[in-house]
């Protein structure tokens, strides 16, 4: 099943991610009513989450009356296809990292076999301790180590076992983000912090909500709904407007809410279903060659963006004197133009040849 649609909606949410962290204050970011969705960073990883396992449904699972293709998932061959598909770029960020950082290997001489293995995300102070969004992919491998499992629970025992689980973990972990958030030991940065935000447990409800359902989606696929363009721009503004408005929610409330662990995974799974679904002109516009080239370099954009800032910052923002908004657009159309070049001379030839290094 092509879903041709979705795949620039990746692009958008790396987008995202780099305004957060390198575009704060430039336009369009620094409109007030705009700053919080233009940077909606972390939120947008979380998207990455639910829509991975939306995906990886769709790609994996069979339905019953397909009941001969079950016996055909081999889970090693699977393993490595997850691996050709993001540590290959995932190395090359952390290498161009580690050539800047040479020097302070020594001071931690965990620092770099966790990254290197894929496991910062794990222990509380050093999720970004090098290539800072490293630490989505320290939690991205998490699931790709649980997925054959959840599949195998879906084929042995259906969904029932597993929607209780997830509609029980996702309630475990709103609760308990929304506690320790708010409580008196919770301190930016700290320990705490890293295990709310950073821990593969913490994220993966997100996961498993959006494999259910895509797992739905193909066994039941919906009618064409009617107005369903118009249903698909409530389903976009209803998320524009939750992260427009959450200050003033966090304020109504007088309580610090997180986005970022699955809390609005409903308006994620709504939007990410409805377009999956549509076939009118917004599919075709979607579809069209040249936003898919973008969203399958996002996976580039959003891993080498630290890198290459760094990079971009030594050899060009310091030798010329430009507005910082300027800056950051010519970071940002090199950083676009490297994520193309990569994804299709460096991570899809890498990802071929990986791949066909297996033997069945």
């Amino acid at each position: 099943m092509q879903l041709d649609q979705i795949t620039f909606t990746r692009f958008i949410a790396a987008l995202s991610v780099v305004f957060f962290h390198y575009g704060m204050n430039v336009f369009p970011a620094n409109i007030p009513y705009l700053h919080e969705v233009i940077t909606a960073g972390p939120i947008a990883v979380n998207y990455f989450y639910i829509l991975s396992g939306f995906i990886m449904a769709i790609a994996y699972y069979h339905p019953q009356h397909h009941g001969q293709s079950r016996n055909n998932f081999n889970q090693w061959k699977y393993w490595l296809a997850r691996f050709a598909r993001i540590y290959p770029v995932y190395l090359l960020a952390l290498l161009l990292i580690l050539l800047a950082k040479y020097q302070t290997l020594g001071d931690d001489p965990l620092t770099l076999p966790l990254h290197l293995t894929m496991l910062q995300a794990w222990i509380p102070s050093y999720p970004i301790t090098l290539n800072t969004p490293g630490w989505s992919l320290s939690v991205e491998a998490f699931f790709y180590l649980c997925f054959p499992f959840l599949l195998l629970s879906i084929y042995k025992h259906g969904t029932h076992r597993l929607i209780i689980f997830g509609v029980l973990l996702w309630f475990v972990t709103q609760i308990t983000v929304l506690g320790l958030h708010n409580s008196d030991d919770y301190i930016p940065k700290s320990l705490l912090h890293d295990f709310l935000f950073y821990n593969p447990l913490m994220h993966l409800n997100a996961f498993i909500v959006g494999f259910l359902t895509g797992v739905f989606f193909k066994n039941k696929p919906l009618k064409a709904l009617k107005y369903n363009s118009l249903w698909l721009l409530t389903s976009i503004a209803l998320i524009v407007l939750l992260l427009m408005y959450k200050p003033s929610i966090e304020s109504l409330l007088s309580i610090k809410i997180a986005y970022t662990n699955g809390l609005i995974a409903p308006a994620f799974l709504l939007f990410i279903v409805l377009l999956s679904q549509q076939t009118g002109s917004i599919t075709s516009i979607l579809s069209n060659k040249w936003l898919v080239l973008l969203g399958e370099a996002s996976f580039s954009l959003y891993i080498l963006q630290k890198p290459l800032h760094g990079m971009y910052d030594k050899l060009i923002a310091n030798k010329i004197s430009l507005s910082n908004e300027l800056h950051f657009y010519i970071f940002l159309i090199l950083l676009i133009i490297t994520s193309i070049l990569s994804y299709k001379f460096f991570e899809t030839p890498m990802r071929k040849f990986i791949n066909n290094c297996y033997r069945s």
